[in-house]
């Protein structure tokens, strides 16, 4: 579990800070480990709107890919 205390608190910390201060309109990022060892990103929008990542076994930078892949999109 000390790995995904890690990930989450790099996804809540420092990726949010830089992904918010790159792309407007992103209010913070959200890291969820769920009981069938699902892990997912949440992506919260100004206006309400938010967007789910999964990241699933990823490693940090792993996470920074795929996050900023699903903004992309947006």
């Amino acid at each position: 579990m000390e790995q995904y205390e890690a990930k989450r608190q790099f996804v809540t910390r420092e990726l949010s800070r830089c992904i918010c201060a790159a792309y407007g309109g992103v209010s913070r990022l959200e890291y969820e480990y769920h009981e069938d060892d699902e892990e997912t990103v949440i992506i919260r929008f100004d206006n309400g709107y938010h967007k789910t990542v999964s990241v699933s076994g990823d490693s940090r930078s792993g996470i920074m890919t795929d996050v900023m892949i699903a903004l992309s999109g947006v």
